[in-house]
């Protein structure tokens, strides 16, 4: 009986499908079978690129791209809010432009056979028929599944000033002249799912009830749709600009940020440069502060 059960295991596990490449001129993805795993968008009419969908160990896509409230939210995606008083943030619902160009230079995406994948990205931001103001170099490097279906995303951004001084801002926070309470955002960004709502933000303090404290990690866990536990963790490196970065969380969207212009705008001198440097951890498990501290430790320690 006992040779029977394990038999029927080994046939369960087998079945399951292999993890493919499903790869077009504007994309790559990873695939499972029907379902895919995660999915990178480069096309160059739609400027700036973004994961979509992205899954957790076979569930439900996680990400929520293009929601009605704000149209410009691209699921996991990149954009500064203004560059010399040039709004790049906001798009219109009609072009899917903005003022300011977040222009697709140069891409090349490399998926390996052990199913990690790595994206080399040249950027440029201007005004329309303008030259560049600020380039980007952006390195993407996204890990092959383990057994249980956990992976990460590595994500390091490296701007560079052109010839005049650059001036990165934000919608002015409460207690600043014209300040709002919702403004300080910029960035690399994360908009879920509406489902995940119940989730919970948490650090290496444990429950995060502040919306903009600075931490080098935050986590966002709960339950899934079909009732599993899973965790979506962003990790600060300490090489990144204004580490530790100041957190832009939102529960009720859900949204999350490392909001690295909320406590003040940057003035990046002309030919000089800033790197941004993060991890995504996405996991099949509930956030554990010990572990994700333990893996923060190991991404840190990376040069």
């Amino acid at each position: 009986m006992m040779s029977f059960v394990v038999l029927l295991a080994a046939a369960a596990v087998s079945a399951e499908p292999e993890l493919a490449w499903k790869e077009t001129p504007h994309s790559l993805a990873l695939t499972r079978g029907e379902q895919v795993v995660w999915q990178f968008n480069y096309k160059k009419e739609d400027g700036k690129p973004y994961f979509h969908p992205v899954t957790i160990a076979g569930g439900d896509p996680v990400t929520d791209l293009r929601p009605a409230d704000h149209f410009w939210h691209k699921a996991i995606w990149f954009s500064w809010k203004t560059i010399n008083g040039v709004l790049y943030w906001e798009e219109d619902p009609k072009t899917g432009n903005s003022p300011g160009e977040t222009e697709v230079v140069e891409v090349q995406a490399t998926p390996r056979d052990d199913h990690s994948a790595r994206f080399e990205l040249a950027l440029s931001y201007h005004p329309p028929g303008q030259p560049a103001v600020l380039v980007e170099r952006r390195m993407v490097e996204v890990s092959a599944p383990t057994a249980d279906g956990a992976y990460h995303i590595d994500w390091q951004s490296t701007f560079t000033a052109g010839e005049a001084d650059v001036v990165l801002d934000r919608t002015p926070i409460a207690g600043e002249p014209n300040g709002v309470s919702w403004g300080g955002y910029a960035g690399l960004s994360l908009r879920l799912v509406p489902a995940l709502r119940q989730w919970q933000f948490s650090d290496s303090d444990g429950p995060v009830k502040e919306v903009t404290k600075q931490a080098r990690w935050i986590a966002f866990s709960g339950p899934t749709q079909d009732g599993r536990s899973a965790a979506i963790v962003v990790l600060d490196h300490p090489q990144s600009f204004r580490h530790p970065t100041p957190w832009y969380l939102i529960q009720g969207m859900p949204y999350f940020s490392p909001a690295v212009l909320y406590r003040s705008p940057h003035t990046l001198p002309a030919k000089q440069s800033l790197m941004l440097k993060y991890r995504m951890l996405l996991q099949p498990a509930a956030a554990d502060r010990a572990a994700i501290e333990k893996q923060w430790q190991a991404f840190a320690s990376q040069p």
